[in-house]
């Protein structure tokens, strides 16, 4: 499962098993189908599959629908989706694991197949590789199944790099990535490895949150990258289905008020933490500014 909070508090969630995108509204817990939700497939009403959700300027749903290997976008209020693009020889790509929209509609997408970022212009007419084109790896221009992403205000790119362990930040322009969190190719559970991450966040302060989705916690590092993370939820040691635990967090986002939603994938739920923060200028980006105080939990949704 993974997330996108839009501007009016509403959350999506793409329930890839049931093949579908799932609209809750605030402190909801019954949702709407918005896109897909009939058997598996590839017609313009249907889904397979979809891993990443996210939404562009206009309110459009934008849809990683991995396993018909294209990129569906649905208008707001609309069932039937379009295509912006699909896996060919033009534009060759595999399963997506994340979406999201930057500050110019530009579309932005995980291939874990190819284990590289790739970006659609906003109408799909064009497809780069926006960073990594040199195959599986270690390097520092290298991922090892890329899960998910977060983009800045200034088109610095983070990146879970989740079977190297660590997240990779690419300032824009650059060709190789940093690592500013967990060691490359060294899975662990003390505070300064990582195992699995699967997503990541960034607020205006520079902190960097994280899904150990191994290790069942949520972790945040500073710009010190080298002094390692600090546990903010499921510092147990161990997953459970408890209010202060997590099983394979998959997902993570903020909504405009900084409230951190997680993908409790599973135990089947999405998970609420608020926090206090101010939001940052592109409000697409889902990029914001936190205090370091988790004030309280809300299981905000059942299985």
């Amino acid at each position: 499962m993974t997330i996108y909070v839009d501007d009016d508090y509403n959350l999506y969630v793409s329930d890839a098993y049931n093949h579908r995108i799932m609209k809750y509204y605030p402190n909801n817990r019954t949702g709407t189908i918005v896109a897909g939700g009939l058997s598996p497939g590839s017609s313009a009403l249907q889904l397979n599959d979809p891993k990443g959700v996210a939404m562009d300027r206009t309110g459009a749903i934008i849809v990683g629908d991995s396993q018909n290997y294209r990129i569906q976008k649905f208008s707001n209020g609309s069932l039937v989706g379009t295509t912006v693009s699909s896996n060919s020889s033009n534009s060759l790509f595999g399963i997506t694991r994340d979406i999201r929209v930057d500050c110019y509609n530009n579309i932005i997408a995980t291939d874990s197949v190819f284990s590289r970022i790739i970006k659609f212009t906003p109408d799909g007419s064009n497809m780069t590789v926006l960073v990594n084109n040199n195959g599986v790896g270690l390097a520092a221009d290298q991922f090892n199944a890329p899960f998910g992403i977060f983009i800045d205000n200034d088109q610095t790119l983070y990146v879970a790099d989740k079977e190297n362990h660590r997240v990779q930040m690419w300032p824009s322009g650059t060709t190789s990535g940093i690592t500013v969190a967990g060691i490359s190719g060294s899975a662990g559970s003390s505070l300064m490895r990582l195992n699995g991450p699967s997503a990541v966040v960034v607020d205006n302060n520079g902190f960097i949150y994280i899904a150990d989705s191994r290790n069942h916690r949520i972790v945040k590092w500073t710009m010190n990258y080298t002094a390692g993370g600090v546990c903010v939820v499921g510092c147990s040691g161990s997953s459970g289905k408890g209010p202060t635990y997590l099983s394979g967090p998959r997902d993570l986002k903020f909504d405009p008020s900084g409230n951190l939603y997680v993908t409790d994938q599973g135990n089947n739920r999405i998970q609420k933490f608020m926090v206090q923060t101010s939001t940052s200028s592109c409000l697409s980006s889902n990029k914001k500014k936190l205090s370091i105080s988790i004030h309280f939990l809300f299981v905000f949704l059942g299985g």
